[in-house]
């Protein structure tokens, strides 16, 4: 009988977590995958009509659908990596009796379904933005899958945290979706930073999604004012929610299985 690899067994347990995720998410309802385009599309149609009634065609050299797409759509996935995290381990409780199966795997694989589906989402939403006739021009590849990468990363090692904390803890983790919900309104997903006053300015720019989605945005204009904005906090951000997350998972992975 031939012996597998560790990395070999790594792979297959993720590859059938994956398909396992995948049954779950999307083959449950009707309009499956496609509902993963439409939830975005439709927050973004909303913002649009807002902006329309308000009398205005861009933001920053943006126009309005590509200004809204780069920040509602990585704050969907945002939150939805988060969201998902939080039932990670009790959705797969019972895979958990395996000893190849561990806790991080449920996260880790979670979290990849959603970084691929949710960069097709977006990747597509700009595409169709280009197609319908919009100008869309991306100037700097690096700095938009770069920030797209800190985001990932942030949303990763939150969702560690949170899905500890809620595994562990599920009184006080239900107030985490709640936290959530309000976010969007201080995330710069339908503003820009620089068109706030100077003392909104500083309490928002504690918060790294906005330097994100506006890096984001810088990626697609020459012109877009980047001079408030901070890489150097989103990674700090990143580097510090990762490791705490792993840290807090290192620290409570059994007890997690007895919950």
């Amino acid at each position: 009988m031939q012996t597998r690899s560790p990395l070999q067994i790594q792979y297959a347990v993720l590859h059938a977590l994956l398909i396992r995720e995948l049954k779950t998410r999307f083959g449950a309802y009707r309009l499956g995958i496609a509902w993963a385009f439409i939830e975005p599309v439709l927050h973004i149609a909303v913002f649009m009509g807002l902006f329309y009634f308000g009398g205005r065609s861009s933001v920053g050299g943006l126009a309005i659908p590509l200004f809204l797409a780069t920040g509602i759509a990585p704050f969907l996935y945002f939150r939805k990596v988060i969201s998902q995290s939080l039932s990670a381990v009790s959705a797969n409780k019972n895979l958990l009796i395996y000893r190849q199966v561990r806790v991080f795997d449920t996260f880790l694989t979670r979290f990849i379904l959603e970084f691929v589906t949710s960069f097709i989402v977006l990747s597509g939403i700009i595409l169709i933005t280009w197609w319908v006739g919009y100008e869309v021009t991306l100037i700097n590849t690096l700095i938009f899958i770069y920030a797209y990468l800190l985001l990932s990363i942030i949303a990763f090692g939150l969702g560690l945290i949170f899905g500890v904390i809620n595994t562990l803890y599920p009184e006080p983790g239900k107030i985490i979706p709640a936290l959530l919900r309000p976010l969007m309104f201080i995330s710069g997903t339908f503003f820009s930073i620089n068109e706030m006053p100077s003392a909104a300015q500083e309490l928002l720019l504690w918060n790294p999604l906005i330097h994100v989605f506006e890096f984001m945005r810088s990626a697609f204009s020459y012109h877009y004012d980047t001079s408030l904005l901070s890489l150097e906090y989103v990674e700090m951000w990143a580097l510090t929610s990762l490791t705490l997350g792993l840290l807090m998972l290192r620290a409570n992975w059994r007890r997690m299985l007895t919950q």
